[in-house]
């Protein structure tokens, strides 16, 4: 008995543990998009993140159908996860939202302080791979750009 469970055990240790989800997007006209779904626990919360150099002054990262409020200052980090729109009325920071549904994967993001200024959005459709990235006007590289998306593997 003493043996098996020394087996069971090993056997356990040696299993590798199953990687979520990446998707890796790229264009030929603008920065690589990384998403990394429910990768990561942050506030006591499974979140998904998107990395992209289209991301300033805010932590990229909300549960899936939630908003992720980063602090205003320092390294922005997330202070807060609200489920609603209404829940963060009050905050200056950083905002991510973020939804996946059978057919796409989607982040935006922005800034409050008296209301919300959208900055950007990157929406995947699951279903054809092809991204979109927006940059509202008025920010750095604004406009559309086209990316094919596709999972990941990590390497180590």
């Amino acid at each position: 008995m003493k043996k098996l469970t020394i087996t069971l055990a090993v056997l356990c240790l040696a299993t590798p543990v199953a990687a979520k989800d990446i998707i890796q997007c790229t264009s030929k006209n603008a920065p690589e998009v990384i998403m990394s779904l429910e990768a990561r626990k942050m506030l006591n919360k499974m979140v998904s993140c998107i990395s992209g150099d289209f991301v300033a002054d805010m932590t990229p990262c909300a549960t899936n159908g939630g908003y992720g409020l980063s602090y205003p200052t320092g390294m922005a980090n997330l202070r807060e996860i609200v489920n609603r729109w209404q829940d963060y009325g009050d905050h200056h920071g950083g905002v991510t939202h973020h939804f996946v549904t059978p057919e796409a994967i989607h982040f935006d993001g922005g800034w409050m302080s008296d209301s919300f200024k959208p900055h950007w959005s990157f929406t995947a459709n699951r279903l054809t791979g092809k991204g979109k990235l927006v940059i509202q006007k008025g920010e750095d590289r604004e406009g559309e750009y086209d990316y094919v998306c596709s999972r990941a593997k990590q390497k180590f």
